[in-house]
This record gives C-alpha cells, structure tokens and sequence, in this order.
C-alpha cells in the first residue's frame, strides 16, 4: 500500500461567470456519471434475465425437441443467449467503468476550480467554533477529550505499526485543532473565559496571548541565549538554493537547506538562511530569500522561544524576534533596496518571519510575494499588496496554531494536503511520496508539502497558477547566485558595540 498527498485549493481570482462555467461542467459529469451508472445496472438486469431464460431452456421438456436426432435445437439457442448475456456484461462493466471516471473527473474540476471551498470553509468555522466555545467555558474537560482521542490515536498506530507514533495521535485531533487553539486564546483574553480573570489580557486571539506572553519569554531567552545576534555569511560547496522558475523549485531548495542546516555540514549549519539574487535587462534586481523553520539549537536565533514574538500581536515585538532581525540585516547586508521586488518563502517558524516581515517591513522593502509551508500567519496583518501562497497539511498541528482559518481572496491562495492510501498514480490519487511504504510520519515534513503544490499543480488549478506566474514574475531575471547568511545569538559583553 502506498500513501498519496491530494490536495484541495482556497482562495484565488475567480470571475462569477468562470465560477458558473466550472460548476455547470461539474454538475453535467455527475449527470453523465449517473447516467453511466443507470446503465450499467440494466445492462447488469439484462445480463439476469438471460441467464434465467437460459434456465428455463435446461428444464423446458419443448425446447427439448429436436428438429434431428443428433443436434438438440436447445443447444444452439443456449450458445446465442450465452452470448448475448457475456455482451451484457461486458457493457455493464464498461458503463460503470465510465461512471467513476466522469466521477473523478468532476471531483478533479471542483479541486481544480475550489467548488468545495466554500461548504468546507463553512463546515469547518461551524466546528471550529462549536470547539471553542467548548474550551472556553470547559478548557479541563476539553484538554481530557482531546487527550483521550490523541492517545486513541496513538494506540491504533501502535496496533498498526507495532509502536506509539505521534503521528496518528495528531491525525485523530487534526478536526479540533484550530478550534481547542482559539478556545485556548479566548479562555486567556476574551469575555467569559475562565482564566481571563487571571491573566487580564486585552484581545480574544492566541496572538494577543502570545503579545502578552512574550516579555517574559523573551527575557528567559535573554538569559539563556544573550541578546546579542551575531551574523556573518558564510561559504558552502553545498549549493543547496540555486535559481527557481516557480514556487515548485523553491520549495524544493528550501526542503534542501533546512535538511543542510540539520545536518550541519558545508558551512550550512543551523541558523542559516539563503538570499537569490535575480537581474533584469533594464539592470533592475529581484531577491528570492529562503528560510527554513525552528531547528531548537542552543545558541539559535531559530530557537523554539522567537516562536511566540513572531507570533504576538504587537508589531514592535515581531520585529524584534531575532530570527526577523536576522533576515532583515541580512537582507540589508546583502544589497537588497527599497524598489527591488523581493519574494519569501519559509517553512514553519521560517513562514512566520515571511509573513512578519510582509506585514511590519512594507516600508523597508517591496515584498511582492510570500510563500508559506506549514505555518500558522492567519492573523498576521500582511499587505493586500503582497501575494501570499500557503501550502498546509489537514492534519499537522502547527500550521493550526493560528487557531483561524486563513483568509481565501484574489490574492491569498491556501493548498491543503491529505494523505490518503492507494496503490495507483494519478490525478485522482495525488502525488505519491518518497517512503509511502515506511511508518506514518508527522506531515510537518516539507515532503509532504512539496507532495500537496505538485498535485495542486497538476490539478491545473486556475488560482494557483496565477499565483505560480506571479511568484516567477516577482523574481523574474537571469540568476545571479545566492549567498548564505547564519546568525548566533550570545551574551553582550562590556565594550562591545
């Protein structure tokens, strides 16, 4: 059994009449698909009734009769309605054979062209705050339920693979994510909620919690980490972030430099981050910078504690969360101006300081599209201006950790992933990934979002093109190269600048 990434499409430029034309194909191939189906069962009824007819001829004592003693004429007749009864069939099966096929293709259309976005987006906010409602006036019994259905899922994997992976335990809650995430901010912040009384904060939404929360965190990271950010480029004969011709290619290399910085080889350690350089014929210059997520490291700027600056309400403290600190000197140091067009792309903590940086450094430099993997930016306050392409898993918790939907117009576009099971390749069945045959893995794993964009474009979905041709014209030019950036954070000393 292999597994297979399908992937369904929010948001994008739609015009009514193109909306109108997608769901009358889509509408006319179920048609067809019913049609097809109707026919097979009375090709199947016919198929019935012959072999009774056939039956009767065994057991009829006048079709016994025969016309010479050597040849029974029940015989011949038994031949033609054999016949007749294996051509049934065989339209049976070809009509239903037609049926799943004008089937599959209407469910192409409708992932192509978001047909479901809209039920689905409404199903899932009604859960969504059915969810929180509940965590907010019952956080204990919501934290039970949600605990007992994790380790549900947890012991099917153990029974299925013969070991606890967290993997199913975060696929069975994957429905109450966001929910339990935004009961969690109301129960802190909003009206009601039963902690509200205890920590007093001034909004409903797990970024004004994070606003709240950061000081103190920020200060412990002080203590452990220092506060001052050392950056420095560095040299590497992996070339692990070459040109880019879509987000496709970009995604691929920033999967590729976040497995770099793991493996701490080539001058690509941790906390490092790549910047492309693109040129015009008019001279003009684009940017493609790439930036993975959290890799926890001691000494990081990428460290698990920027998570909650990045993530806060406050746009002063976004800005001081040194993994965006990082980005932006370095930007700055490696010759970026204010009129160059600037793509981002990150994954998870590395989508978060995109999506930061769109939102407070829109004076500083002309982002014209971010590309996000696995990251919770709902709420962040990012420019109409700027494109942004979001590519998440249904079933992976950090990417729900914004605890809202993210928004679906013209130019915000979200491709969310499932895996599935399935044994054969095609559009129906998605894009296969590389250890289908291996243990369910947590699908925080870029594979299984590089997996999700391929087969949004194969689907050959009108928005997530134009987001495709937006993101290369952003950064269109001849490549130049690209440079690589890495940041330490350590303790201030006394007379240094």
């Amino acid at each position: 059994m292999t597994r297979q990434v399908r992937s369904s499409i929010y948001g994008g430029a739609v015009t009514v009449a193109d909306q109108a034309e997608y769901q009358r194909l889509h509408s006319a191939l179920n048609a067809q698909s019913a049609a097809m189906a109707s026919s097979a069962s009375r090709w199947t009824q016919a198929a019935c009734t012959l072999a009774a007819q056939r039956e009767r001829l065994v057991w009829c004592p006048a079709a016994m009769q025969t016309a010479e003693p050597s040849v029974p004429m029940h015989t011949d007749q038994r031949a033609r309605i054999d016949a007749a009864r294996d051509a049934s069939d065989v339209m049976a099966r070809r009509c239903r054979v037609l049926a799943d096929e004008c089937t599959q293709l209407a469910d192409l259309v409708a992932r192509a062209h978001s047909l479901y976005a809209e039920a689905e987006m409404r199903n899932t906010r009604i859960v969504n705050r059915a969810v929180r409602a509940f965590a907010v006036h019952h956080p204990v019994a919501t934290g039970i339920a949600v605990g007992t259905l994790a380790v549900a899922g947890g012991v099917y994997g153990w029974a299925t693979e013969g070991s606890f992976n967290w993997a199913y335990a975060s696929k069975a809650t994957a429905w109450a994510h966001e929910g339990v995430v935004s009961g969690i901010g109301a129960a802190c912040s909003g009206p009601g909620g039963r902690l509200a009384s205890l920590t007093n904060l001034p909004g409903q939404s797990i970024n004004d919690t994070a606003a709240v929360a950061s000081p103190f965190l920020s200060h412990v990271g002080g203590m452990v980490q220092g506060t001052s950010l050392r950056m420095r480029q560095v040299d590497s004969a992996d070339m692990a972030v070459g040109g880019a011709s879509g987000i496709q290619d970009a995604l691929h290399d920033l999967r590729r430099l976040g497995q770099a910085n793991g493996a701490g080889d080539d001058g690509l350690a941790y906390g490092t981050i790549a910047i492309s350089q693109y040129r015009r014929q008019d001279g003009s210059q684009a940017w493609l910078v790439t930036i993975p997520g959290t890799d926890g490291q001691k000494d990081s700027p990428f460290g698990w504690i920027q998570n909650a600056e990045l993530m806060s309400a406050s746009a002063a403290q976004r800005r001081n969360a040194d993994s965006a600190r990082l980005v932006a000197q370095a930007m700055h140091q490696a010759g970026v101006q204010p009129e160059d067009s600037v793509a981002l792309i990150g994954h998870s903590q590395g989508g978060i300081v995109a999506a930061a940086l769109a939102s407070d450094y829109a004076d500083t430099y002309r982002i014209e599209h971010v590309v996000t993997a696995g990251s919770p930016i709902a709420n962040h306050p990012i420019s109409s201006n700027t494109w942004v392409t979001s590519v998440e898993m249904d079933d992976e918790l950090v990417a729900a950790l914004d605890g809202t939907s993210n928004p679906a117009n013209d130019h915000w576009v979200t491709i969310r992933g499932t895996v599935t099971d399935g044994d054969s390749d095609g559009l129906c069945t998605g894009r296969a990934i590389d250890d289908s045959d291996g243990p369910y893995r947590l699908t925080h794993d870029l594979k299984y979002h590089e997996a999700a964009l391929g087969h949004a474009l194969d689907l050959g979905s009108p928005a997530v093109q134009q987001h495709n041709d937006h993101f290369r014209g952003t950064i269109a030019g001849d490549y130049v190269g690209t440079t690589y950036w890495q940041g330490r954070m350590a303790h201030h000393t006394p007379g240094e600048d």
